[in-house]
């Protein structure tokens, strides 16, 4: 039995831990995540394979532009919220 409940608290924390941060419109609203949204463009030039994407970025620094878009990947989808974890930012 103890078997059985570590394997469903292992799921649920997996299941859990892959979603996507909520996109409420009150958060998309916010600056920080208008500077992350209005980005796609650049997204799509360095396609999220190296640090350059972090530089699409508004902000004065990578540390504020790493909080921007840990705090807002979910306004912009999946693929950011992905990449986002792969950077292994502190969020």
């Amino acid at each position: 039995m103890k078997v059985s409940f570590a394997l469903i608290s292992f799921w649920f924390s997996f299941i859990l831990g892959q979603q996507v941060p909520e996109c409420t419109r009150e958060l998309a609203a916010t600056d920080d995540c208008a500077d992350v949204i209005n980005a796609n463009a650049c997204y799509n030039q360095f396609r999220f394979r190296n640090n350059q994407t972090l530089s699409c970025i508004g902000g004065t620094n990578n540390d504020e532009r790493a909080k921007k878009a840990c705090k807002c990947c979910g306004c912009v989808g999946q693929v950011m919220c992905d990449w986002v974890k792969q950077q292994r930012f502190q969020c």
